[in-house]
């Protein structure tokens, strides 16, 4: 039996899905790329975002530490960066398996201002949340939980269509 459990684990781990695989992130098309699968990497390695035709971006809510919490997509990277498309609808869904509320926060910071942009509801322990939200312009946005503001954030590049 545990030849079997092992032999399955590794099939996971050499197949790229993770142990959390219902929570996954993709994030929407990127420019240029209309329905097709793609993944991005970020010039520090360990940021990426998933592009899919669905424009659906999947997060968790992760404790990594004692009462230490970040945002984390299927590969396990903390706090990823997105890049999205102006003009295009994303649905942004998010699982809390944690025992601590959260609550996911888009906003833009102008001339020194900040605005919220989207934000999904208090997600119970336990909870999928899911949102949808619209970015009219390119620009850099910035996301965060309201409850742990300084260790749960990233951040959003949205490009122009092409």
């Amino acid at each position: 039996m545990v030849n079997w459990f092992t032999l399955f684990v590794a099939l996971l781990v050499l197949s790229g899905m993770s142990m959390t695989l219902p929570f996954q992130l993709v994030a929407g098309q990127t420019i240029g790329e209309e329905n097709e699968t793609k993944a991005s990497a970020f010039s520090n390695g360990s940021d990426f975002s998933s592009v899919s035709e669905s424009n659906t971006i999947m997060i968790n809510a992760t404790e990594v530490g004692e009462e230490q919490y970040r945002w984390t997509d299927s590969s396990g990277a903390e706090n990823p960066t997105f890049n999205l498309v102006a003009n295009n609808e994303y649905t942004v869904k998010i699982s809390n398996p944690t025992d601590e509320e959260h609550e996911l926060i888009i906003d833009s910071k102008i001339d020194g201002e900040t605005s919220e942009v989207a934000k999904s509801r208090d997600i119970e322990p336990g909870n999928i949340v899911e949102f949808k939200f619209k970015v009219e312009e390119a620009r850099g946005l910035g996301y965060h939980c309201e409850y742990h503001p300084d260790i749960m954030k990233g951040t959003i590049t949205v490009f122009a269509p092409s």
